[in-house]
């Protein structure tokens, strides 16, 4: 057993995927209809990529018509972003396989110069986030820092108390001002290679498609957030549109040039001075000044009083997820959009809990994103599994709470952050076929031999997490439910 962050024994595990045999593609259908689903594209789009018909795409999803001839197999892969090795192949790296732009066999010179160092900086940035999360933050002045964390909150952004998600008000406002800062502005320049072509990427959404693209990657419809407002022991909230590449353009582009500047200084925390895009977003509280997304993350807790409580945490896939790879997160977490590109779906799905929901139906349960093509809205109240987590939240014993409006410090992205307490035996319940590995990363625990019984919600937990990889968020998120534990977990 190795060494953990004290010294001793490791005492949390991080889930492994098993299996009893090698993947042999005779699921190839499923995956490659998931994968299809994932990037938002009809049967009929996907047929014309792969340069296929419709009718026989088709019947490769149904499983009808086989599929083993290795050179599509990889054409696939390569056109809709399935790693290799789902489908029952080893990745090419024959040398015309790699011998394409933005790949390490571009001829030596200021483009390849550029997009290795880009991807050196990326690498840095996954493998530090937590360290330099916490570096961004001395960056602000204590007083914009949650007491006890790293994470940064605007005047009022913090309730006096949990705020029942029930008493959380959404209002959609008519007009969306048009932001000042953009992922194109020249402050951002430094954190984007240069393409093939040899001329600049304009965005980092598209250079990290190119150069170094996670398995999760979709530029879809998300809700920009435009108010805030905690008065009164309630939560009121005003949206408009955005799109998830639009913050994510901003944001990653910040953490990007702070990596960038932390390790040409020797791995020291760099100064304003080193940061020309952190330092044109003057007010980082400020809703209107560049696009807004939240993500909504929640601290679980299965409520025990009699074997003790336990929380959730798992270790976000950084080759899988866009932000916030490569570390210890709470467990359910996702960016606040509609499950689909159908105008139904938008109105729908406007709803904190509906999309935490859909994030335990995926991080829990390993179900498949709700990001296809369907045209006709979820319907929470009748489909499974969320008619059983609305019936457990009725009957009291889902209970979720929000705890505070705050800024991740190192990207800068806003986040907020709720807690469900959810009692041991309904728990037990709704997530008895719990998955220990899914799409975004791996359950973390504290018996390498139960992968999803979760790590005690206790003193001396919280004191040993202070020296993992463990996100701003999830520990601001911790933090805050320990303050509150009387409140939250007596009945």
């Amino acid at each position: 057993m190795q060494a953990g962050a004290d010294g001793g024994q490791a005492w949390l595990h991080v889930a492994e995927t098993v299996a009893a045999a090698p993947p042999d593609g005779s699921d190839v259908g499923e995956i490659i209809r998931w994968y299809r689903q994932r990037e938002g594209l009809t049967q009929q789009d996907a047929a014309e990529l792969l340069n296929t018909t419709q009718s026989r795409l088709s019947k490769l999803e149904k499983g009808s018509q086989a599929l083993r001839d290795v050179v599509e197999l990889r054409h696939i892969a390569a056109k809709l972003g399935i790693p290799p090795e789902r489908l029952g192949i080893l990745p090419d790296n024959s040398r015309d396989a790699i011998a394409r732009p933005g790949a390490e066999s571009l001829e030596p010179g200021p483009v390849r110069q550029s997009q290795e160092r880009w991807r050196e900086v990326r690498k840095v940035l996954n493998a530090n986030r937590a360290l330099l999360g916490d570096l961004a933050a001395e960056l602000y002045p204590q007083e914009e820092r949650v007491a006890g964390t790293t994470v940064l909150a605007g005047p009022g952004w913090v309730p006096d108390a949990p705020v029942d998600l029930a008493d959380v008000e959404m209002t959609w406002l008519a007009e969306s001002p048009t932001p000042t800062i953009t992922g194109k502005v020249d402050e951002a320049a430094a954190a984007r290679a240069v393409r093939a072509s040899g001329e600049p990427y304009d965005r980092y959404s598209r250079t990290l498609r190119d150069l170094a693209r996670p398995k999760l990657l979709d530029n879809r419809a998300s809700y920009r957030l435009l108010s805030a407002d905690w008065s009164g022991g309630r939560g009121r909230f005003g949206f408009n549109y955005t799109s998830y590449f639009d913050v994510l353009d901003v944001c990653e582009a910040v953490g990007h040039e702070f990596a960038d500047a932390w390790q040409r200084r020797g791995r020291k925390r760099p100064s304003p001075a080193d940061l020309p895009l952190r330092r044109l977003i003057e007010d980082p509280f400020d809703l209107k000044a560049r696009p807004m997304l939240p993500s909504v993350n929640t601290l679980t807790i299965r409520r025990d009083p009699i074997d003790g409580h336990r929380m959730y945490l798992h270790r976000r896939n950084a080759g899988a997820v866009a932000a916030a790879g490569g570390m210890f997160h709470v467990v359910p977490a996702g960016a606040f959009q509609p499950a689909a590109l159908a105008p139904a779906h938008q109105a729908n799905d406007f709803s904190f809990w509906r999309n935490i929901q859909r994030e335990y139906s995926e991080e829990f349960l390993g179900n498949a994103e709700h990001d296809g093509n369907s045209v006709d809205p979820i319907d929470y109240l009748a489909e499974e599994p969320f008619a059983s987590f609305e019936r457990a939240r009725v009957a009291g014993d889902f209970r979720v709470s929000a705890l505070a409006l705050v800024l991740e410090p190192l990207t800068l992205w806003v986040e907020l952050l709720t807690v469900a307490v959810i009692e041991a035996s309904v728990f037990d319940a709704l997530f008895r076929d719990m998955v220990a590995v899914n799409e975004e990363g791996a359950a973390v625990s504290t018996d390498a031999d139960k992968p999803a019984v979760g790590i005690p919600f206790t003193s001396e937990s919280r004191e040993r997490l202070r020296g993992e990889p463990l996100s701003p968020i999830a520990r601001a998120c911790i933090e805050l439910a320990w303050c509150h534990r009387s409140e939250l977990l007596g009945r």
